[in-house]
């Protein structure tokens, strides 16, 4: 099947650039260098409409000073939950915001991954929980992406607006070797394996950094 050649591309990309990324293992995705940005801020309320206006113009900003060049190609990553969810979210939604011929392309299977929690196996081993979900791989052009109605939808969900978005998504760009993950309203996290590649976006928006963590992502950027 020849969607099945993009995940093995994007895995092959990870075993190289980030070693420790699978993707059957959501929590392992991440690079060395990371820089967790704040989105939504302590002085908006939550379920505001100002709240998600503010969180989204951040995020979109941070996510084209990632991915510089619209017309190249980024690759995307998406888990999604099948079934019902605990914010009735459809996952048709995310589906629409990629050009359907697109879409039909990337590679998308149910497969069984790995979660955060542990087991034991038969000889008494910790081993994972595994879970079926269906893992989406594909790639496009970033400006043929509806980047702001994706972003809105992660940003609406927990503060109960539509539309909202249930599956986690990451984007990746294999030539600069930059990432973007936005994981709700609160913030998003930009990582590279280098602190060169993504030095200017800390610069840039430094005031932005959760301030929680600023100690040591500094730290990277010495």
């Amino acid at each position: 099947m020849e969607s099945t050649k993009l995940r093995q591309e994007l895995q092959s990309y990870f075993d190289t650039t980030y070693p420790y990324s699978k993707i059957d293992t959501e929590h392992t995705l991440g690079g060395q260098i990371e820089i967790r940005f704040e989105l939504g801020g302590e002085e908006f309320e939550n379920a505001t409409v100002e709240r998600v206006n503010h969180a989204t113009d951040r995020a979109v900003t941070l996510f084209n000073e990632t991915f510089e060049n619209p017309d190249k190609d980024i690759w995307i990553l998406i888990y999604e939950y099948e079934g019902e969810n605990i914010f009735n979210a459809s996952n048709e939604y995310l589906h629409k915001q990629f050009p359907t011929d697109s879409f039909l392309k990337f590679y998308n299977q149910p497969e069984q991954v790995n979660t955060r929690y542990f087991t034991k196996d038969e000889k008494g081993n910790d081993v994972p929980k595994k879970q079926e979900e269906r893992v989406i791989v594909g790639k496009l052009p970033a400006k043929e992406i509806n980047i702001k109605g994706i972003l809105t939808g992660i940003i609406n969900t927990e503060m109960g607006f539509e539309p909202c978005i249930n599956q986690c998504i990451y984007f990746f760009d294999t030539l600069t070797d930059k990432a973007f993950h936005i994981y709700d309203d609160r913030g998003c996290f930009v990582w590279s394996d280098s602190a060169d590649k993504i030095r200017n976006i800390h610069l840039r928006r430094n005031d932005w950094i959760v301030d929680y963590h600023r100690k040591e992502i500094d730290e990277y950027f010495k």
